[in-house]
């Protein structure tokens, strides 16, 4: 099963554009994500995304890292919690800015799918509204 699998058009969409644009959709989702779940209020976090924002290279998953420790951090805490929203955005987070960004927008969608606001039309508009594509044939 792939990670496009459930978003109909919007997954074929992700499939078909250039890398930069999805780049583009994963630095606004992480924001969003950031937002929505208090992420951004660490500043480690804010700086990290301020700096993706402005073009400038995500910082490697190093040890000493502060971002690194800041999302090590969450997770720790979230699991301790039971914060599953926190521990989600924590690792969608990493996902987005050291693994794919096809993948980090598809993960990212699927936890924002679990709430009330209109993800689609949020992750549509990431991705720069371009015309949806038919549904490939199964």
């Amino acid at each position: 099963m792939s990670y496009l699998d459930g978003h109909e058009e919007l997954g074929a969409l992700i499939a078909t554009l250039p890398c930069e644009q999805v780049v583009e959709a994963a630095r606004k989702q992480l924001r969003r994500l950031a937002v929505e779940t208090g992420l951004n209020n660490y500043p480690e976090v804010e700086e990290t995304l301020n700096a993706w924002e402005r073009g400038a290279a995500p910082p490697r998953p190093d040890q000493n890292d502060p971002f690194a420790l800041r999302l090590r951090g969450v997770l720790a805490q979230a699991d301790t919690g039971r914060d599953n929203p926190r521990r989600w955005a924590a690792e969608k987070m990493a996902l987005g800015i050291w693994g794919s960004p096809y993948r980090s927008v598809c993960e990212g969608a699927e936890i924002r799918s679990r709430s009330p606001v209109d993800w689609r039309a949020d992750l549509h508009a990431d991705l720069g509204n371009p015309p949806l594509p038919p549904l490939p044939d199964d």
